[in-house]
């Protein structure tokens, strides 16, 4: 977040102390809530909002890399939760889908007697509405549960009444669903033919490294395969497969790779290889690799004069 508001102050023109923190390991919520703070003074509510287009500046090469979903506007939006939960954020969405195009959402705190400012909740509105955007989404709008629009035709008057009152914390999305990928859509198997199961464990291991940061079901898994969850199951069955075990051998892999070739740091490659916290990224590698991943990391990483960044995709 931190990232996206440096980004975000530098396309309003406005100078930004946040570089001090940005190779910080952990971010005070404090100085967040400065950065926002100046914003506010300086441009007023309105600009809270464009904080969020720094997600168009530091999402090559980042983390945030795995935010980004072309075509694939719910899929951003629920890796947006699944990165607070990572990162054990004190602040939370709770969204509740409406429709395949309009999502509700509830910015609450998870520490009694406190809740986000109207300013923590209007930045993250434009970071989603960003974030839609970057999946190719039209027609974006915003409104907060009293009915005040926030995007695209919002009122300043009306804005500021409902920061001054604190009336942010529920909003609603809704966007234009952006044409599938017929690229994509050409490229999975047809329901109803009979594949050999070698080329359908492979199949799904591939695809399973592919989604990287994401948390993958066993049903999203037998849709992508247009196959019926108990169809695939049966198949890997035969092969003396199970979807957790492919689960877990792509999620290792993959985190093997980045600690190996990689100096992005343990936790975003925990995020990165689709564990739900730090925690569970050292108790799942070691279990199956052996090692930590620090460990592993001293043993295999290739010191060069110039280590390679993170690189959003990456697939083993």
């Amino acid at each position: 977040m931190l990232r996206i508001l440096h980004a975000g102050m530098r396309r309003l023109g406005l100078d930004s102390p946040a570089q001090q923190w940005l190779r910080s390991a952990k971010v005070p919520l404090d100085a967040k809530r400065q950065l926002v703070g100046m914003v506010m003074v300086q441009r007023g509510a309105p600009a809270l909002l464009q904080l969020g287009q720094g997600v168009h500046d530091v999402v090559d090469g980042s983390l945030l890399s795995l935010l980004v979903h072309p075509g694939q506007p719910l899929r951003a939006l629920q890796t947006w939760l699944r990165l607070e939960r990572f990162v054990h954020s004190r602040h939370r969405l709770q969204q509740t889908l409406v429709n395949a195009y309009t999502v509700d959402h509830h910015h609450v705190s998870l520490l009694a007697g406190t809740q986000p400012t109207a300013a923590e909740d209007l930045v993250v509105i434009g970071v989603l509405m960003a974030l839609l955007e970057r999946a190719g989404c039209g027609s974006i709008a915003a409104q907060l549960a009293n009915g005040v629009e926030v995007w695209p035709h919002a009122q300043p008057a009306e804005l500021m009444a409902a920061y001054q009152c604190a009336a942010t914390s529920r909003w609603r999305l809704s966007w234009a669903i952006p044409a599938p990928s017929a690229a994509a859509a050409s490229s999975v198997h047809r329901q109803g033919q009979v594949q050999d199961v070698a080329s359908l464990t492979a199949h799904a291991l591939s695809w399973l490294q592919s989604q990287g940061a994401e948390t993958v079901s066993v049903h999203q898994l037998a849709q992508h395969c247009y196959l019926s969850v108990r169809t695939l199951q049966r198949q890997l069955a035969l092969e003396g497969v199970r979807f957790v075990d492919l689960l877990a051998k792509a999620r290792t892999e993959r985190a093997a790779q980045l600690l190996s070739k990689t100096s992005t740091s343990l936790a975003e490659i925990g995020f990165a290889s689709g564990y739900t916290d730090q925690a569970h990224f050292s108790r799942d590698f070691k279990r199956h690799i052996g090692l930590s991943p620090q460990q592993f990391r001293q043993q295999n990483y290739f010191a060069t004069s110039a280590p390679r960044s993170f690189e959003p995709g990456f697939t083993v």
